[in-house]
């Protein structure tokens, strides 16, 4: 494994692609605990790459995440020491693996926005779960909706547009209708917050609503009676100011 992991300081992608393979194969053929760390802390120095300084490794990089997510679960603790001490670039990249394991992940990323007081941490497991691809999500439902409302604003943030990825994710039939409005309301609520950031996203998640069938005929009435006061097309014509706020109503609007 020594050479593998040689292999991975190598400045050539294919070399790196191929160490990458290497440690790919024992994690699939099954891997001690005890080696676990090495490997992952071994895997993940490549995520601290820039790929826009170093384009030709970007493939390397996009294989290193991959064999990250191959580890599973398992990975997830190991995965939040390196958030205790945040790089923009990486982090992404920690998502991204953490997206591409199967729903095992969701209920440790749920026990860490449950027990961790930090904010990143709790923001990290947030956007996460966001990006897990399974329906299986819809576990993560009243924990995001309790999110929303975060006084941590970095939490509040990244839960409003969790919500909306959850949408993506999640099949109607298996969200209560009681869970359904508590989405709408949290998501009418955000309309009138003072970032605009938030007020977009609010914005293009209650245009998934409508998209993913989480909404009725009377919430997606009014879901395009709010959009339209926001493009000023009420009687009031008083239009939201910010152009990205605008630009996600329009689009809410073409599509409805």
């Amino acid at each position: 494994m020594d050479n593998s992991f040689k292999k991975l300081s190598s400045a050539n992608s294919s070399i790196i692609i191929e160490g990458l393979d290497e440690i790919e194969s024992f994690v699939t053929n099954g891997t001690k605990a005890e080696d676990l760390p090495i490997m992952f802390d071994a895997i993940t120095s490549l995520f601290y790459i820039d790929p826009f300084d170093r384009p030709d490794l970007r493939t390397a990089i996009e294989k290193a995440v991959k064999t990250v997510a191959r580890m599973g679960a398992a990975a997830i603790p190991l995965v939040m020491e390196k958030i205790a001490d945040p790089d923009i670039k990486a982090e992404l990249n920690f998502a991204r693996a953490c997206g591409l394991m199967d729903e095992s992940a969701i209920a440790p990323l749920l026990n860490v926005i449950q027990s961790r007081s930090g904010t990143p941490e709790m923001a990290f497991a947030l956007y996460a779960l966001g990006k897990i691809q399974s329906p299986k999500v819809v576990a993560a439902l009243p924990l995001v909706l309790e999110k929303v409302n975060s006084p941590q604003k970095e939490c509040e943030d990244t839960a409003v547009r969790a919500l909306g990825k959850l949408c993506e994710n999640m099949n109607p039939e298996d969200v209560s209708i009681e869970l359904r409005e508590a989405m709408f309301y949290a998501l009418v609520s955000k309309l009138s917050h003072g970032k605009d950031v938030i007020r977009s996203k609010a914005i293009r998640n209650l245009g998934k609503l409508i998209r993913y069938g989480f909404a009725s005929d009377v919430q997606k009435n009014e879901i395009l009676s709010k959009v339209r006061q926001v493009m000023g097309l009420d009687e009031d014509r008083k239009l939201d100011p910010t152009f990205l706020v605008r630009r996600e109503a329009q689009e809410v609007l073409d599509a409805a």
